[in-house]
């Protein structure tokens, strides 16, 4: 068998380049495309902006709710373990809960309790019955963070702190209601291009399971604080968007009295997964910039803090090519155009133009 013609049996494929300039690139002193790609940045801004976005394929949307007896709350910073699901931690305290005017919520983590469940109730994601493009999803004791705020009489936070609570429970659990928060919801979605894993015990045999995840609001930073309360505090990081299924939550606080309160939670799962696309753009935007409010005297770098932003002026390329899907006829039409051709127009001759007989190119039709 040949081999190839590079070392090491390495070959090597070249694209078509899109950064050739007559500045750069004189046709006496002609450059490789290779070079060129990387010593000509093209001037200017391209017409089409090419971007990896991520798509929502499917989404739905589930309401629950459940009532919370603030005395059955766990302080787990007081006891130094937790005991239960329902638990508060962060500084937040019982009678916190009990003397504020309003209670706002921000849902910042949810563990859905598909990897390492602690009993036989667990959530499940499994392709849906003769419909392979179809996922099944099942949530059971799922437990939902909040980010609580008191507000008092005056509109003023007063407190801050961390609320668990769990929703889904059996139906042995106090805040089981069938109606509202049932033991167990189950959905479809639709996950053409699969669904997420991961690995439920990455020190043993490594399994991955299907699972969601959550955008929510932990970032990676974490402290150094050594007295650590079991793994109560270990969140994962989930501020990031990853393909296949994903969720959202809302929530806010629909019913409250002196010792307890009802909590509205608000789900949006949705399958999302990373395209490529082609996108017209009206330019590069600047935010607007903070100025000092006590100006000193002027020096050079007063004034480049007053002065404008700096803006980066290499622009992308123009890659990528359209769909073979896509009906290209306004392409072939413009070319035929361009050679003294153009559907509609008059040709060379005065006549009238019929691109069908003479390029193969008729508007409208198939190419």
């Amino acid at each position: 068998m040949k081999k190839s013609c590079c070392n090491n049996d390495m070959k090597y494929f070249e694209k078509p380049n899109a950064g050739l300039c007559d500045i750069c690139n004189p046709a006496e002193n002609k450059i490789s495309p290779i070079e060129a790609v990387a010593m000509c940045p093209p001037m200017g801004e391209p017409k089409l902006l090419t971007m990896m976005a991520p798509v929502v394929f499917d989404e739905c949307g589930l309401n629950l709710c459940r009532s919370v007896d603030i005395n059955d709350l766990q302080d787990v910073c007081e006891d130094g373990r937790r005991c239960q699901s329902d638990i508060i931690f962060g500084g937040l305290t019982k009678c916190d809960l009990m003397n504020a005017c309003k209670i706002q919520l921000q849902v910042v983590d949810i563990d859905f309790n598909f990897v390492d469940p602690m009993d036989n109730r667990y959530s499940e994601i499994q392709p849906a019955k003769c419909k392979p493009n179809l996922s099944r999803i099942s949530l059971k004791d799922i437990d939902v963070t909040f980010a609580v705020s008191i507000i008092d009489e005056n509109c003023r936070v007063s407190k801050q702190g961390m609320m668990t609570l769990r929703y889904l429970g059996d139906e042995n659990c106090d805040a089981y209601d069938s109606c509202t928060n049932p033991s167990c919801v189950a959905f479809d979605l639709y996950t053409p291009y699969g669904v997420s894993y991961a690995p439920e015990n990455p020190s043993g045999c490594n399994k991955l399971v299907p699972t969601i995840n959550f955008l929510g609001y932990i970032n990676s930073e974490q402290g150094r604080c050594g007295n650590v309360i079991d793994s109560i505090f270990a969140y994962p990081v989930n501020n990031g968007i990853q393909q296949g299924i994903s969720a959202q939550a809302l929530a806010k606080v629909v019913a409250f009295d002196c010792d307890s309160l009802a909590i509205g939670l608000t789900l949006y799962i949705k399958s999302i997964y990373f395209v490529q696309y082609k996108f017209k753009h009206e330019g590069l935007t600047i935010p607007p910039k903070l100025t000092p409010v006590d100006e000193q005297e002027n020096n050079n770098c007063l004034d480049f803090v007053c002065g404008d932003l700096l803006e980066a002026s290499i622009r992308p390329l123009e890659v990528g090519e359209d769909a073979k899907s896509i009906n290209n006829c306004n392409k072939k039409c413009n070319s035929a155009s361009a050679n003294g051709c153009g559907c509609g127009s008059n040709n060379s001759n005065g006549s009238k133009c019929n691109c069908g007989s003479s390029n193969g190119c008729r508007c409208g039709s198939s190419l």
